[in-house]
């Protein structure tokens, strides 16, 4: 088996898209892509720095952009159908969905730009965040969690909470026995309720959408099972905006597969990987020249 995966935000940095945009291919999607969004993704990609990448509004669009136009300059689209299945970590999400046939790719970017302006706008309502806990017993971060929320579910031990700064303040000064909290750069409580305003906002919006059936296996954040609607897949999308991101069940449902490539920006959750599936292969693809060979075409 093998997987094709879109990383989420948080993996995007300054520049990142430098190596990329000598391609002539991904430059046009991504000038394309530019018009559908509003925002300059070149620029973004290229030139920004870590603050103008870090709004929401921006790195959203920016991570969705950069990953479909990673997967279709490497692979050609017979090579995309080809691969055992697909996965998305939050945002990616709606990367994994265009390149598995479910949305276009002007429709995706549409989507993204529309839930990152409404959740950078509920975010700027009230004082939350969200931070990393790291360490091996669940149970005792749950104990530890009071008000907070875990929003991501990461697997390899690795959590992400969720909720007012003073409580994350709180759990930073006080971790649970055998865990390290890194706060996160992050506007808002993703992934909880706090977000529940967001998607009444885009609901209507994302359930006008005539989605297609997946091309290829499909795997939700919302419990890591395939789904074989495209109408299922959009409505998953929709209360992933303030429902826990279940990524450690994803990577369940990718156990016993041989090869995993990350699109671009690549790097963070292909580790995840590593550290989770047995005698995995994992590729990130990095730059438009990377070859890689899993024997799509044959």
């Amino acid at each position: 088996m093998n997987f094709l995966i879109f990383p989420g935000q948080g993996s995007q940095k300054p520049g990142f898209l430098k190596p990329w945009i000598e391609n002539q291919f991904f430059k046009e999607q991504l000038e394309h892509h530019s018009d559908i969004t509003g925002l300059d993704l070149v620029y973004l990609g290229t030139s920004a720095d870590q603050e103008e990448i870090s709004q929401t509004s921006v790195t959203q669009p920016l991570i969705v952009s950069a990953s479909i136009a990673s997967a279709r300059t490497v692979f050609e689209n017979s090579a995309l159908e080809s691969f055992s299945g697909m996965a998305g970590h939050s945002v990616g999400e709606f990367s994994a969905a265009a390149v598995a046939g479910v949305l276009s790719d002007d429709q995706a970017l549409k989507l993204v730009s529309l839930r990152a302006r409404a959740m950078q706008q509920s975010a700027e309502k009230i004082e939350t965040g969200m931070a990393a806990a790291i360490g091996s017993d669940p149970r005792e971060l749950k104990n530890s969690l009071g008000e907070l929320q875990i929003a991501n579910f990461n697997g390899a031990n690795q959590y992400v909470l969720a909720g007012e700064r003073e409580e994350l303040e709180r759990i930073k000064n006080n971790p649970p026995p055998g865990f390290r909290i890194i706060p996160l750069s992050v506007s808002g409580a993703f992934h909880t309720e706090y977000m529940e305003e967001a998607k009444e906002v885009i609901r209507e919006d994302f359930l006008e959408i005539e989605a297609n059936d997946p091309k290829t296996v499909l795997l939700s954040n919302r419990d890591g099972n395939k789904v074989d609607s495209g109408q299922e897949f959009v409505s998953a999308l929709l209360d992933q905006v303030s429902s826990p991101v279940r990524w450690d069940l994803c990577m369940e449902s990718m156990s016993g597969a041989s090869a995993v490539v990350e699109a671009a920006p690549s790097g963070v959750l292909g580790n995840l990987v590593k550290k989770t599936i047995e005698g995995v292969q994992v590729y990130s693809l990095k730059s438009p020249s990377d070859s890689i060979d899993l024997g799509l075409n044959d």
